[in-house]
């Protein structure tokens, strides 16, 4: 018998690839996970589709409603009454890794929204934002910044951002730089701007529209998905250049999701005086359709979803009036809001609606039940076991998340006891030449 000493408290065995931090699937389900008590759910209980789960949100109080929010409160929850603690949720967060999910945390949001308008104020939230991840193990962010208080600015461009926004470009862009440093790999960026302050900027009307558009310029390359919130929403109107440019489009219909898609991607010059320039667009492998699970105004079906999305995609036919130039076949997937609601209040019709738009373009291969190992107990707080007979004269090693080699031993027995005793809370990899599988330690 074979004895390895190893790990601390509970492993949880699962297959799959070589780094837990995943990166983003090839087609995403991003949802939204609610901390609060409305539309409770424990985030291990979400549904398997959702690839990308995002905790809502690390926010700004409101100390006093008549005061804007500063980011020196930016602060994080739980403010369920539950008994679902944070000490469960960063358990959850493992889990879901383990089982190739990404995990971001939205910053901001419909109250907890702010304003940089320091140098002081960016460190500031380079400084919580870096604790929290830190602390609660998250693959990356997601910007939610709301509200006309803290998206209006005075002149700006696209090469050169208001003060604020700069503020936060330069702000992420730090966060960025540290994760890499720390973790060896890209940070998840993603965005949820409101409509208003993106493909608004088509119109004239507001000085407020378009105002995001310098952000998502100057942080294109680092951006991995935008996702316009196509509710919270007025009209819109079409890129310039088609014969019904100037018609508008309206929240809740497959027209409205097909040109803010299109938009998103192609660019466009703003007609916003406050910003000058144009918006270059972005690759639609970075765009995701963002919508509500379900009952709201601004929602879809699930087949009018599904034609909006194939349609843009071009597999399929034109399911509203609106006539695209293009298709955008590399569209990467859905957003909602929220996970939470499609999973207590909509028996996942977003996600079916998911399904059964992209499946079918998947390459899901099943790793073979031959290449997994045969563990136990798991949970484990004592020693594990591994079946190890098919293993035997193969070289077993045991890494860390930075690839660092924790173990390395020829196996000469049929069983392999780990005693858990030395290693410090993680996740780890035992591989071998023909095997892998994927350990939390909690």
């Amino acid at each position: 018998m074979t004895f390895l000493k190893k790990t601390s408290i509970a492993l949880l065995a699962l297959l799959l690839s070589t780094s837990i931090h995943a990166q983003l699937a090839e087609r995403v389900l991003v949802g939204y996970w609610e901390n609060w008590n409305a539309n409770f759910i424990k985030i291990a209980d979400l549904d398997e589709r959702y690839n990308v789960i995002v905790l809502a949100f690390f926010e700004a109080d409101i100390n006093n409603n008549a005061n804007d929010n500063i980011v020196d409160d930016l602060e994080w929850g739980p403010y369920n009454s539950r008994g679902y603690t944070n000490a469960d949720i960063k358990s959850d967060i493992l889990t879901k890794q383990a089982d190739g999910k990404t995990i971001l945390v939205s910053i901001g949001g419909g109250n907890g929204s702010f304003k940089l308008n320091s140098i002081e104020d960016k460190d500031t939230y380079v400084s919580k934002v870096k604790a929290f991840i830190s602390e609660y193990n998250v693959d990356g962010i997601d910007l939610d910044i709301e509200k006309d208080n803290y998206m209006c600015f005075g002149q700006q461009s696209m090469d050169n951002p208001a003060a604020s926004l700069q503020y936060l470009i330069d702000g992420t862009k730090e966060i960025m730089e540290w994760y890499r440093g720390e973790y060896g790999k890209k940070m998840i960026l993603t965005s949820a701007p409101e409509v208003r302050y993106v493909t608004s900027g088509l119109s004239p009307w507001n000085a407020c529209h378009g105002t995001y558009l310098p952000f998502i310029e100057q942080m294109s390359d680092s951006l991995d998905l935008l996702m316009v919130q196509y509710y919270n929403s007025g009209s819109v109107y079409a890129i310039p250049g088609h014969p019904v440019a100037t018609t508008e489009y309206y929240e809740g219909t497959v027209d409205f999701v097909i040109v803010n898609t299109e938009a998103v991607i192609e660019g466009f010059k703003s007609k916003n005086n406050k910003v000058s320039g144009t918006y270059s667009g972005l690759p639609a492998s970075k765009v995701v359709i963002s919508l509500p699970s379900c009952g709201d105004a601004a929602s879809l079906s699930g087949e009018n979803l599904k034609a909006a999305a194939n349609y843009i995609m071009g597999r399929g036919d034109k399911p509203g009036n609106y006539t695209l130039d293009n298709s955008y076949p590399e569209l990467r997937g859905f957003m909602t809001w929220s996970a939470s609601h499609d999973a207590k209040k909509c028996n996942y019709s977003y996600a079916d609606a998911f399904s059964s738009t992209f499946d079918s373009l998947l390459n899901i291969q099943k790793p073979s039940i031959n290449n997994q190992l045969t563990v136990y107990p798991n949970p484990s707080h004592g020693s594990l076991v591994i079946d190890s007979k098919q293993l035997v004269g193969q070289k077993l090693q045991i890494t860390d998340l930075e690839g660092k080699l924790i173990f390395s031993q020829t196996i000469t027995s049929e069983k392999t006891y780990i005693h858990l005793d030395q290693i410090a809370s993680g996740i780890y990899t035992i591989q071998s030449s023909s095997y892998v599988t994927k350990w939390i330690v909690k």
